[in-house]
């Protein structure tokens, strides 16, 4: 018997696409890769070009640390394809502000506000199956409670319970992901065990988290780094950003980048332009002083920003320029979503 003879076997009764194939009779596109945006074009160049289609996608970091923010404006723009965005919102954090704000489309949105974990287990599973969902956030996975736990005393509780539901139930959400290129984003925070050997901070609700993530973006806010307008009024933050784990490119988990995030809008992408400008050389740096195309000099990232926003074709020609590095540096893919042309502030 041969392989193909076996394959014919295998694929009998079996559903199109858990059928195998040979690689040579696969469609041009099929090991490729498809990212979309998170919004901010140098968040996209250092995390190799947004949330990776298809695959589980982990964000980690304190309260206030616009995980949900981030996670509603890469919905957005799956939104822009199409496709759903379910969003099981354990926190009950998401309201028509942040709808507003990140311009959701509520027509292509499937909110869930609650806490039992069977029932958002069970609902995430049945919603992995659908061909027009394009992206499904669990948010925060710590807060969903079992219904075990739910009818037991607070001193009887255990995460032990929790954590082998997720590990029971979650490759199987995931492989339907896989299959139906939908993103599958968990929301989450650390929890510090004092036992522990070396770093203490632990996922609660088990390491599947770790292993399964095929992106895992940590971000932390730090009090030095909130953002005033000059009246004095809080307007944003600057957040540490850290790539701790990434399938799909090298990255340096040690070393973080930093994003501005602003609570009214999100980002500004000329401060992300400057940035992105900066690392790739196209606006040159010496100490804290920055040197603009047309040769003049200023002093820090938010006067690159202004000089940006003041002179669009010059930001629209360096825009195609970073593109066109950034390809050259993934194989003739570019890591920079092409907007369209230099877009402002955005929304």
């Amino acid at each position: 018997m041969k392989a193909k003879d076996v394959l014919k076997k295998l694929n009998k009764d079996v559903a199109i696409e858990d059928q195998f194939k040979i690689a040579s009779e696969l469609p041009d596109d099929y090991f490729i890769t498809e990212y979309i945006s998170t919004g901010n074009p140098y968040m996209d160049y250092k995390i190799n070009g947004g949330f990776p289609l298809g695959r589980f996608v982990l964000l980690a970091g304190g309260e206030g640390s616009a995980k949900t923010s981030i996670a509603l404006k890469t919905g957005s723009n799956i939104q822009k394809r199409g496709k759903f965005l379910v969003y099981f919102d354990g926190e009950g954090t998401v309201d028509e502000s942040y709808l507003t704000r990140f311009n959701i489309d509520k027509s292509l949105l499937i909110h869930h506000k609650g806490t039992n974990l069977e029932f958002m287990l069970d609902s995430a599973e049945e919603l992995s199956k659908a061909d027009d969902v394009g992206m499904i956030v669990i948010d925060s996975i710590p807060s969903f409670v079992s219904t075990v736990l739910e009818e037991k005393s607070a001193s009887d509780n255990s995460m032990a319970v929790e954590a082998r539901k997720y590990n029971a139930r979650m490759p199987i959400i995931y492989g339907n992901c896989i299959r139906r290129d939908i993103i599958l984003v968990g929301i989450t925070f650390y929890k510090l065990d004092p036992k522990a050997l070396g770093d203490p901070r632990k996922l609660p609700r088990g390491e599947w988290q770790k292993y399964m993530s095929s992106l895992t973006l940590e971000f932390s806010k730090k009090e030095k780094n909130i953002m005033y307008d000059n009246s004095g009024e809080l307007v944003g933050v600057s957040l540490d950003v850290w790539v701790k784990k990434s399938k799909q490119h090298k990255a340096d988990a040690k070393k973080p980048f930093k994003i501005n995030f602003y609570y009214d809008f999100g980002y500004d992408v000329f401060d992300d332009y400057a940035e992105l400008f900066e690392e790739l050389g196209l606006i040159s740096k010496s100490g804290s002083w920055y040197t603009l195309p047309d040769g003049e000099k200023v002093q820090g990232i938010p006067k690159v920003a202004e000089y940006l926003e003041l002179n669009p074709e010059i930001t629209e020609k360096l825009y195609e320029q970073s593109r066109h590095i950034a390809s050259s540096k993934k194989n003739g893919e570019s890591v920079i979503e092409d907007n369209g042309g230099i877009q402002g502030v955005e929304n």
